[in-house]
């Protein structure tokens, strides 16, 4: 048995500086994520599960400026604690399952694979979803609406990463709103639909109230 109080002490700390959507409390709702979802899912590993939910941003390049060596840190941390094998399978499930990873081609993971995705993607919908969206969009200085700005399409995750001039309501239309059709579990894909409509009502007020006072302007339809 892995020490999970160990795991989640030590992404606690990577987490403890982060501000802009990806803090601890993010790990805290993915991992009860899974669980709920892992009550469904028999068949699935709940270590493993677990153990990818607290370590899935640890090296994420959202985090850090060296993915590489910040990958072998975590590895290293999990040596003292597990094997080789379960660390692979650890890795295998954080480097597919991104959104942006699975642009250029889409990944197929095993079911410990899909109820960590859920739960990543499920935290990314909904009223949280919208709190860490604007989380991010303030540190990243990007501009909160502005309906002259275009959607984006993205087809690799460097034009993904890459992105310049954008808008924190244009990353509802290129990400979020796409989440729901993503899911994969039976339980992941119930709390999507919720979250969904939450996201969806709140961009169209947004929409509405800006047309209130900008007559002329042009805003997409829901």
């Amino acid at each position: 048995m892995i020490d999970l109080d160990k795991i989640a002490n030590f992404a606690r700390e990577i987490h403890s500086v982060n501000n802009n959507g990806h803090a601890f409390d993010h790990i805290e709702r993915v991992v009860a994520l899974a669980k709920k979802i892992l009550i469904a899912e028999t068949s699935a590993d709940d270590e493993l599960v677990l153990v990818s939910c607290y370590l899935h941003d640890t090296y994420d390049e959202k985090l850090t400026t060296d993915v590489p060596a910040q990958k072998a840190n975590v590895k290293a941390f999990l040596l003292t604690l597990t094997n080789e094998v379960f660390i692979e399978k650890t890795f295998e499930i954080i480097d597919h399952m991104s959104f942006s990873s699975n642009l250029e081609q889409k990944f197929i993971l095993d079911i410990n694979g899909k109820i960590v995705q859920d739960a990543d993607r499920l935290d990314a919908m909904g009223a949280w979803g919208i709190v860490r969206t604007l989380e991010y969009g303030w540190s990243r200085g990007r501009e909160f609406y502005n309906p002259d700005i275009q959607v984006q399409k993205y087809l690799s995750k460097s034009d993904y990463h890459g992105q310049e001039k954008n808008t924190t309501i244009n990353h509802f239309y290129e990400k979020l709103f796409l989440l729901k059709d993503l899911l994969n579990t039976a339980e992941g894909q119930r709390l999507g639909s919720q979250r969904h409509q939450i996201m969806l009502d709140f961009v169209s007020s947004i929409e509405r109230e800006y047309d209130e006072t900008h007559p002329s302007a042009f805003h997409k339809n829901l």
